[in-house]
């Protein structure tokens, strides 16, 4: 019964999460927390059964403490979890496949599954810190690209002045792939303007960076799952 009890809870904690990013199905989600809960239920009856009126209410603090320290283990498991698989997420970014706009879906519905059993604002910046060093990758690649004038991220533009291409260099400098490293928006600033690099789309994606500094959002998902 202790087995069947430890598998009900973490059936109940797991099971919604797993699904509900997975296969985007919320009404089966919450089946499947029913029914570990409903697990959990039946594991202890028999110590629920052995309960007299005197004891009662020590027996009940003591199982209630156990659940919530199996609450807690279980939760550090989903954090930690979840940074390995938005580290990832944010990685495969670099090597095509899946769409940016799916990537952006799920490191959304993986948040809001945290914050959904308890995340603290901590646990939710360090399942990030990883992603976040990623995004802030691929703004610096949207910036260099608009810098250097180029039509396509992937197309070099072979009209771009001296000055352009000084402007991407210096800032391809700044930064350290192999430790996800980028400059800051103010930093990049400073560069193109040392420059004289002035193009509405360059202020765009500086303007944009910025936002993400500051807020830890992507303000125009739309044309960032663009780039």
């Amino acid at each position: 019964m202790k087995i069947l009890f430890w598998l009900g809870v973490f059936f109940t904690l797991c099971a919604p999460i797993v699904i509900g990013i997975h296969f985007n199905d919320t009404s089966t989600s919450w089946v499947a927390a029913l029914s570990g809960a409903f697990i959990t239920f039946v594991a202890k009856l028999p110590e629920i059964a052995e309960l007299s009126l005197g004891p009662v209410k020590a027996r009940m603090r003591d199982k209630i403490e156990e659940a919530s320290v199996t609450i807690t283990q279980l939760k550090k498991i989903a954090v930690s979890n979840s940074e390995a698989t938005l580290s990832d997420l944010i990685a495969g970014s670099f090597m095509g496949g899946m769409s940016q706009a799916k990537r952006l879906e799920i490191h959304n519905n993986v948040v809001s599954a945290l914050k959904e059993i308890g995340a603290d604002e901590a646990e939710l910046e360090f399942v990030e810190r990883d992603w976040k060093k990623g995004i802030s990758i691929i703004y610096l690649r949207a910036i260099t690209s608009a810098v250097e004038g180029r039509e396509k991220a992937h197309q070099v533009n072979s009209a771009a002045t001296e000055a352009q291409k000084s402007a991407s260099a210096e800032l391809k400098i700044l930064s350290d792939f192999d430790t996800w490293t980028s400059p800051t928006a103010s930093q990049t600033k400073k560069v193109i303007e040392k420059y004289g690099i002035n193009s509405e789309d360059v202020a765009f994606w500086i303007a944009e960076y910025k936002y993400f500094e500051e807020h830890g959002s992507i303000r125009d998902k739309e044309r960032f799952a663009q780039v």
